[in-house]
């Protein structure tokens, strides 16, 4: 056994040997161990005769690689070597104090390999480890290659060679025409062996620019190039500098930049008499105050100071009262040095500050300038909006209800240079029954207004009839129209009847008043109608007002709330008449332009007569004979009915009446009244003539009929019985 396992050693020799001389190919057992790399965040496993690759950011920089030897097998392995053949980049930086090193179980070697590139270009290198394992000796191989960028750097200019450069060089751009372009190529070649990452490019100078690259991090692998533009666009002709940063891992590379702009630069004077004084484009330019009607003017000179020839293409002025004279043609040339002169010429047509413009090619010079004179604008302020207004122009009143009243705030501003005065102020419009426009807080005319300053009044709109009005507001010679809409008046007040109420006694006089829960703003006129709901299917002239009529007219002034009828008194009569019903008054409401403020259904006053008892009036002798009388006896009954009638005489002293009472059925008769048309004209009063024959035997007297002293009547009906009344024979 012992000769076998040499003879396999001796063999295995010979295969390796064989291996490198001839190109002969012998799989080796695999180790029994598992080798773990850690470069950085990056883990790897190694197996026999696989590659480490190790690549560094830059030059120098040290890599390194953390390497755990952890053993697989079931027995025990000892390792006798480490071996680094190949580049000196690469060093054992870490391993055991002392071989052999006998591992078992998973037990753990670490060692750590450096790479430090000394260039750019590849290293190469071989990490051997020899171990024995249950007598048989091995070797775990694996190649080692380390990888590093170079940059190198080099710019095109436009129209040129390629030229290398190092940082702190400078690039000199050509003259380059002002906001034309030149543009430098850049280039960051990597000739290492490595991919190499640019951070960051940057770039100073307000006239240059980046162009043609991305400008954040950036990886450029080996053998490749990173290409980017500088361009420069000159605004001025003054020599200009600025920087480019290509900001690598481990250093900056910067290159100087430095330009000149080439053509015609114009420089510029204004000439006011004797006075020369440079201006530059956007500044402003005064132009001499001139009055209204006259001309001011200030000269203007262009200069080319470039260092090229140039044109002046455009040339012209804006604003109103401005224009340009004595201009020359364009385009004009201008070799460097030659200049050409033109005016500005200002003729204001109405005062107040003016404001132009004058360019020259793509210059701009502001003009401003004040046209001297008085000048008067109109405005005119409901509550905190101000409108202005010209003349013939329209003031819009607030739409405002029948009754109230709104107004403007009329504003006249001397926006000029100097005093103006204002006359007269009138106003116009519908009259009827008041002013419908009227002037308030006038200040005393003529009234003389200084530049910047105003003069104020008010204008009122108290409409009296709802709808559109019209009318005309007069500032000396100006004429304003004045609209305003009127709307309904406010609703009317709640209203209430003072005085009688409820049951009334018939043939009576109460009085009635009429009051409103507030004041009213505005004066009303209205009529109280009188209505008579019967309760016996019979009208009754007699009711109605005691002026007469069933209507009567009132008014209750404006800001007051008591009607106030014909007779100048708050209240009014009215007759109840002598017929059971209810009598109905009812207002109706209207303002003086004639809009009816009458409720829909308007609130009325119910009076009440009830049907009663009759009730006599009088009772009196219509004729008297020798053997008889007759009496007339007149009354109402509110009802319109009477059933009986009752008489009681009374005999003269020493007299006998032997039928002393009598009661007669008058209801036929009193129906008989009552239906006939006749009676209604007369409510319910009647008259009735009863006529008395008597006979018998006398003691004191003459005659039969001289025997009754006086008789007292009664009347009834349903309802009750009246009041006797008595009258007197003798």
């Amino acid at each position: 056994m012992t000769l076998t396992t040499s003879m396999t050693k001796r063999l295995s020799g010979l295969a390796l040997l064989l291996a490198g001389v001839a190109g002969a190919q012998i799989v080796p057992t695999p180790a029994p161990f598992n080798i773990r790399v850690q470069i950085g965040n990056t883990v790897q496993n190694l197996t026999d005769f696989s590659t480490l690759a190790i690549n560094a950011d830059f030059i120098n920089q040290p890599v390194t690689a953390n390497i755990a030897i952890t053993y697989r097998g079931t027995a025990s392995a000892s390792i006798s070597a480490f071996e680094l053949t190949g580049s000196t980049d690469f060093v054992i930086t870490s391993q055991p104090d002392a071989f052999p090193v006998t591992m078992s179980g998973a037990s753990v070697v670490n060692l750590q390999i450096r790479f430090t590139p000394s260039s750019g270009q590849r290293a190469n290198g071989r990490f051997a480890m020899n171990y024995t394992e249950r007598g048989v000796n091995g070797v775990f191989s694996t190649t080692l290659q380390g990888t590093a960028p170079d940059f190198v750097f080099s710019y095109i200019p436009q129209s040129g060679n390629p030229q290398p450069a190092t940082s702190g060089d400078t690039i000199n751009f050509p003259l380059t025409n002002i906001d034309a372009t030149s543009t430098v190529a850049i280039v960051a070649s990597n000739r290492g062996s490595g991919p190499g990452v640019v951070n960051s490019i940057g770039i100073t100078g307000a006239v240059f620019q980046l162009s043609g690259a991305s400008f954040g991090q950036t990886t450029v692998d080996a053998g490749r190039d990173l290409r980017f533009g500088v361009q420069f666009t000159p605004k001025v002709l003054d020599p200009q500098t600025g920087t480019v940063t290509v900001e690598l891992v481990n250093r900056r590379f910067t290159l100087n930049l430095a330009g000149a702009g080439s053509g015609p630069q114009f420089a510029y004077e204004a000439i006011l008499g004797t006075t020369i004084t440079p201006i530059f484009p956007g500044q402003p330019l005064a132009v001499p105050d001139t009055q209204v009607g006259e001309k001011s003017s200030i000269t203007i000179r262009a200069r080319n100071i470039g260092n090229a020839d140039g044109r002046i293409t455009a040339l012209g002025v804006s604003g109103t009262g401005f224009s340009l004279g004595d201009a020359p043609f364009v385009p004009a040339n201008l070799n460097q040095g030659a200049s050409i002169t033109f005016t500005v010429v200002f003729a204001p047509t109405v005062p107040g500050s003016a404001t132009g413009r004058v360019r020259i090619n793509n210059d701009n010079f502001d003009l401003m300038s004040t046209g001297l004179g008085a000048s008067l604008t109109y405005s005119y302020s409901i509550g905190n909006v101000t409108t202005t207004v010209s003349g013939n122009g329209t003031i819009v009143f607030t739409p405002t209800a029948v009754g109230r009243a709104s107004s403007i705030r009329f504003i006249v501003t001397n926006t000029g240079t100097s005093p103006s005065a204002v006359n007269s102020v009138s106003v116009s419009g519908p009259s009827a029954p008041n002013n419908v426009f009227n002037l308030v807080q006038v200040p005393s005319l003529p009234a003389t207004i200084q530049p910047g300053g105003t003069m104020g009044f008010d204008v009122s709109f108290a409409p009296g009839q709802v709808g559109q009005v019209a009318g005309t507001l007069r500032v000396d010679t100006q004429s304003f129209s004045l609209s305003g809409a009127a709307t309904n008046p406010a609703p009317l007040p709640t209203y209430r009847f003072e005085g009688a109420s409820g049951a009334q006694d018939p043939q009576a006089q109460p009085t009635v008043s009429l009051v409103l829960a507030e004041a009213y703003a505005i004066p009303l006129s209205g009529t109280l109608t009188l209505a008579f709901h019967s309760d016996v299917f019979a009208n009754d002239a007699a009711v109605q007002f005691a002026a007469g009529g069933r209507t009567i007219n009132f008014t209750i002034p404006a800001n007051q709330t008591r009607a106030v009828f014909p007779n100048n008194q708050n209240t009014v009569r009215l007759q109840t008449g002598t017929v059971a019903g209810t009598i109905t008054i009812t207002p109706s409401f209207q303002t003086d332009g004639g809009i009816n403020l009458t409720p829909a259904t308007p609130p009325a006053l119910n009076l009440t007569v009830a049907a009663g008892a009759p009730r006599l009036l009088n009772v009196q002798v219509g004729g008297k004979t020798a053997s008889g009388f007759t009496l007339l006896v007149t009354g109402f009954a509110t009802g319109r009915s009477v059933t009986q009638m009752d008489f009681t005489f009374t005999a003269v002293q020493g007299e006998t009446v032997a039928t002393q009472r009598l009661s007669v059925n008058a209801e036929s008769n009193f129906i008989a009244w009552y239906t006939n048309n006749q009676s209604q004209a007369f409510g319910s009063l009647f008259t009735a003539s009863i006529p008395f024959n008597l006979t018998g035997d006398v003691k004191n007297v003459t005659n039969v009929a001289d025997t009754i002293q006086s008789v007292a009547v009664t009347i009834a009906n349903r309802q009750g019985t009246s009041a006797s009344r008595t009258v007197e024979l003798r």
